[in-house]
Order: C-alpha cells, then sequence, then structure tokens
C-alpha cells in the first residue's frame, strides 16, 4: 500500500515539474531588450515573399537583425540600414495574421503554434520600409512592409 502511494505521489511531483519547465519555456521571450542591451538575430530562410517584390527591396537570407531598447539595425551584406523602433505589442489571433497579407499570394500557416505575439516595431514610410516581429512558440519572424503591405517575412 505504501509504494502505491508513493508511486502516485512519484507520477504526480513529475506532472507538475513537467507542467512547471514547459511554462517557464513558453515565457523566454528575449525581447524587448533592457537598457544598454543588443540582442542580434541572422535570418536563415524566407517563410513569405509577395509577388511584386524584388530579394533587393525586403533584404535576404543572412540578414543580421540587431535589437536594442529603441533602435532596430540591418545588416544585409554589409548595407546597414538603421530605425528607431518602439515595440508596440498586438494581440494576434490566426485570423488577424492572415488579414495582414495579400490575398493572392500563400500566407505562411501559423496554426500550429500556441504562442502567438506581434510587436509593430516601425510603421512604413514613403521613402523606408516597415517592420515587424512575430515570436511563434520561440521562433522569431521578421516582416519587412511597404505602404502597410507585406514585402517579405524572414525566420
Amino acid at each position: 500500500m505504501k509504494k502505491k502511494i508513493l508511486a502516485i505521489l512519484l507520477v504526480i511531483a513529475i506532472v507538475f515539474l513537467s507542467v512547471a519547465c514547459k511554462e517557464d519555456k513558453e515565457e523566454n521571450v528575449l525581447l524587448p531588450p533592457e537598457e544598454d542591451e543588443h540582442i542580434t538575430f541572422k535570418t536563415t530562410s524566407l517563410v513569405y515573399q509577395n509577388g511584386g517584390s524584388t530579394n533587393y527591396s525586403i533584404g535576404g537570407v543572412d540578414s543580421l537583425f540587431t535589437f536594442s531598447k529603441d533602435m532596430l539595425s540591418i545588416n544585409d551584406n554589409g548595407e546597414v540600414r538603421t530605425h528607431e523602433i518602439s515595440y508596440e505589442e498586438i494581440p494576434l489571433t490566426i485570423e488577424e495574421f492572415n488579414k495582414q497579407f495579400n490575398g493572392r499570394d500563400e500566407i505562411p500557416d501559423i496554426s500550429s503554434y500556441k504562442n502567438i505575439l506581434q510587436y509593430n516595431l516601425c510603421t512604413a514610410t514613403k521613402d523606408l520600409p516597415g517592420y515587424r516581429l512575430y515570436i511563434l512558440d520561440g521562433q522569431y519572424w521578421i516582416g519587412t512592409l511597404y505602404k502597410n503591405i507585406y514585402g517579405g517575412l524572414f525566420l
């Protein structure tokens, strides 16, 4: 009888610890950085490209995106661009995500992600692109926008 109770308590403890570890993992968001902190990501693949965009206009794979509290620096093959940013957090559903894309192109499927977060970093102007950041279960996606239409989305 004591062995059964001990076994039940052990199972409960394991379940509790695994849930606690999973919750800690979901909380591990690196952005926005603290004051005087810089975080750099290197894009590894193109998730989406608008049919009217070129690789030149949206940047390329292997670009470096360096985030600070109020600046975004993009190093694309030696060409460095800097933008003032803020981390405007936007509640995001799959439907809202899909509405952000041009209906003619295939939209990336994010339905398998449990934790979806969007930051509007800076708004596009007549001459400069805007940027959005998506955090999807710990993956960071960078979106390049021209006139509020996606040019590309990088992982």
